[in-house]
């Protein structure tokens, strides 16, 4: 029989492992995320539980002590020698200034109601005092700005002559500066005689009773160049019956901060004219809650945080036991009304008050270890 073989040949198919593909392995990000902002949860609270159990904290303002000055008088401010924020010492002169006089030459100022009606028909003459030594300061004024314009006259005779003799400028122009020059030189003259006779009016004016009452040294308007002059003619555009010009002195050392009124404007007496800042004390007036009241004492050192980051050190003086309604800054306007306890904290020492001078009325951080 025959045999039969069926692997005789070898077969040409060849068979080849496949390699093995590596996977890559997929991050979930949303399990990222999801602790992430579980672990970001959890570190706010701790922080928002332990600020709030371990720490005192509160609220406040950086006060520093000002004076406000007004006058006791309604008067009209002539001229500011100082500017906002600048430093002033004391006794420095702050501004001028003009009273009213109509009070006084009616009785209702300067004299007392049990002799307002033996003396009133005496000082009539007052007020015809002040009115002629003003037409005086007036017109003398007048002469100085007519001789200013002589002197720009006369220098412009020679140009227009030769511009005359040229044939550039018509005769007309020069005879009318010469008309000019004369018209204002006579005016002059005419204003100087009208002085003369001020002066002797004045003379004959005086009270017949009551004679110490004014005197010449009390009554007047400065003559000549003098600074006196120089300030009223600032008031030459009012018809008000004003005093001769007084200055006001500054009665504190610190810094101009607030200026409320401006030059030659009406002041009265119950308006601020201008604000001073004392360069210390400086204090801070906190606003704690009711119930944190039995975690601080007077004595206690407090950490001060200012808006721009920096620190300080700062010591409780005094509390108040009445309570106060928090400022409104502080006060959210969806929850009631917040009656706290106000301190007043001073700093620890002159180094720490420097940094409290550029932080006035501004909002600070106040805060302290309960149980420190």
């Amino acid at each position: 029989m025959k045999s039969i073989n069926f692997q005789r040949n070898k077969s040409l198919i060849r068979v080849v492992n496949e390699q093995k593909v590596k996977k890559k392995k997929q991050r979930n990000w949303d399990r990222i995320l999801y602790i992430g902002l579980l672990l970001t949860f959890i570190l706010f609270m701790f922080y928002y539980f332990f600020f709030k159990f371990v720490y005192v904290h509160a609220f406040g303002h950086v006060i520093i002590e000002n004076t406000h000055i007004r006058l006791t008088d309604d008067a009209r401010v002539i001229e500011f020698y100082v500017n906002e924020g600048d430093s002033i010492q004391k006794n420095d002169t702050l501004f001028s200034y003009a009273l009213d006089r109509d009070d006084d030459i009616n009785g209702q100022s300067s004299l007392g109601i049990g002799s307002l009606t033996a003396a009133g028909k005496d000082e009539w003459w007052v007020k015809e005092l002040f009115a002629l030594k003003k037409k005086i300061v007036l017109n003398n004024i007048d002469v100085s700005e007519n001789g200013n314009l002589v002197a720009n006259y006369k220098t412009e005779i020679k140009r227009l002559s030769n511009e005359v003799i040229l044939d550039v400028m018509p005769k007309s122009r020069l005879e009318f500066v010469q008309n000019e020059i004369f018209r204002l030189n006579t005016e002059n003259q005419k204003l100087q005689k009208e002085n003369s006779e001020l002066n002797g009016l004045i003379n004959t004016l005086g009270p017949t009773t009551n004679k110490n009452k004014y005197s010449a040294s009390n009554i007047r308007l400065k003559n000549g160049s003098s600074k006196g002059v120089s300030e009223m003619s600032k008031l030459a555009f009012s018809e008000e019956l004003l005093s001769e010009p007084k200055y006001f002195k500054s009665p504190i050392s610190g810094v101009s901060t607030r200026i409320f009124i401006h030059n030659y404007e009406t002041a009265l007496k119950s308006e601020e004219i201008m604000s001073i800042h004392q360069a210390h004390p400086a204090f801070i007036k906190a606003y704690f809650e009711q119930e944190d009241l039995k975690y601080f004492n007077v004595g206690d050192e407090f950490e001060i945080k200012f808006p721009d980051g920096t620190t300080s050190i700062g010591i409780l003086k005094r509390f108040y036991i009445a309570t106060y309604t928090l400022p409104e800054e502080f006060q959210k306007k969806y929850e009631p009304t917040t009656r706290s306890i106000a301190a007043d904290i001073y700093p620890a020492d002159s180094l720490e008050i420097k940094k409290w001078h550029a932080f006035y009325k501004m909002s600070v951080d106040i805060s302290k270890l309960k149980f420190n």
